[in-house]
């Protein structure tokens, strides 16, 4: 068996070098600041300890951005409480509810001038009847 002449190995040839060890990739140091989703975990956890915020203003790129946003929210959702108060507060009057007395009342003079001549009918037909 012969060996091709470029698969040839000469014994005065230089090693190959050894395979270089590839390290583990470097997992994300603090000062790279939390990832996307560490932030969006960050916000929802400041939204449920924070109620009383508006969720849109609770907003940043860092976990101390977040935090300090939360107290304009604060202010801002303590202003729109305030106005929606304001503006459904009832308002106090002095003037007395009117009294509706209970039954009918005595019924009310009609002018037969001023009804129409099918209720002038219906009316002269009702009081025949009531005379038979």
């Amino acid at each position: 068996m012969t060996v091709p002449p470029d698969l040839s190995i000469d014994p005065a040839a230089e090693t190959p070098p050894a395979p270089a060890v590839m390290a583990p990739p470097v997992a994300a140091t603090d000062d790279a600041g939390p990832g996307p989703d560490d932030l969006s975990a960050i916000r929802d956890v400041v939204l449920k300890a924070y109620p009383d915020v508006v969720p849109d203003l609770v907003r940043g790129d860092s976990a101390a951005a977040l935090l300090a946003s939360v107290e304009p929210a604060r202010a801002a959702y303590a202003r729109i409480r305030a106005t929606i108060q304001a503006d459904t507060a009832p308002v106090a009057t002095n003037t007395p509810i009117p009294a509706i007395p209970a039954g009918g009342g005595t019924p009310l003079p009609v002018d037969p001038d001023h009804l129409p001549s099918s209720e002038k009918i219906r009316r002269g037909l009702v009081t025949g009847r009531n005379r038979s």
